[in-house]
């Protein structure tokens, strides 16, 4: 029976401590909160920081999201930000991110120029046939131009993918060729359609054409790098054309 009496007795005063230990966290949270509450407050924010860009100004951003600046950072929705961001036609991708006490970070993926659209006015695109505004660039640039495309204007929405399939064909054949033929790619001054659909290339250096025809367009890109590997130190530019349309032959005229 006394066992008994004690065993209760132990019980109810754990049951007491746990319930203090409870009530004690409880009003450490509330203080917490009241803590966090008021210092979020103060906690301004006061800069926007960049990653750094090579085609955007900086201050374009701050342009952006100046409105941001002077609120209390917890107040300050990072998606909204971002979306804000991501708006630009220059931006593919964003990361917004908190710093505490008083600064965002913002780091970009940019959109770079790949080629020159020749119609009026001239139209930038990047690697996925993008739509670049051209008043902002930081500098000039030199890029392959691409002639005798479809001029119709409302093919191609500024900050959205251009609307013609031999735009965005040409600019597919473009980035492959920046990426695996990069020597040639820096060599284009123009890429050109012809009235019956066929691809002409034209290099900068003399210029020297490259007629590559309608089909299998990357197929004989390849034949052309290896055509150029053989002839070392003979450069592509060395010839006056080469002709590449027709099956199992390349035709070349020397320079006279």
């Amino acid at each position: 029976m006394y066992i008994s009496k004690a065993i209760k007795f132990n019980k109810s005063k754990t049951t007491l401590f746990l319930l203090s230990i409870m009530v004690l966290a409880y009003v450490v949270l509330i203080r917490i909160a009241s803590w966090w509450s008021l210092i979020s407050n103060n906690l301004i924010l006061e800069e926007i920081s960049v990653s750094n860009t090579k085609i955007i100004e900086e201050n374009e951003f701050y342009d952006l999201t100046r409105g941001f600046i002077g609120k209390p950072i917890e107040s300050v929705n990072i998606s909204s930000v971002s979306k804000i961001i991501e708006n630009h036609p220059y931006i593919e991708a964003a990361r917004v991110s908190k710093w505490y006490p008083s600064k965002i970070k913002i780091e970009l993926i940019e959109r770079e120029p790949i080629a020159i659209l020749n119609v009026e006015p001239l139209i930038l695109l990047d690697k996925n046939s993008f739509v670049l505004p051209k008043k902002i660039i930081k500098s000039d640039i030199n890029l392959p131009i691409l002639n005798n495309f479809n001029t119709n204007i409302n093919l191609y929405p500024s900050g959205r993918k251009v609307l013609s399939e031999n735009v965005e064909n040409s600019i597919k054949w473009l980035q492959k060729i920046k990426s695996k033929y990069p020597s040639l790619y820096n060599d284009i001054s123009e890429m050109k359609m012809t009235s019956d659909n066929q691809m002409n290339i034209i290099l900068s250096e003399h210029p020297t054409r490259i007629f590559l025809g309608k089909g299998q367009i990357w197929g004989k890109i390849e034949i052309l790098k290896e055509f150029e590997t053989e002839l070392s130190p003979i450069k592509l530019s060395d010839f006056n054309y080469i002709d590449i349309r027709y099956a199992n032959q390349i035709i070349t005229k020397n320079r006279i």
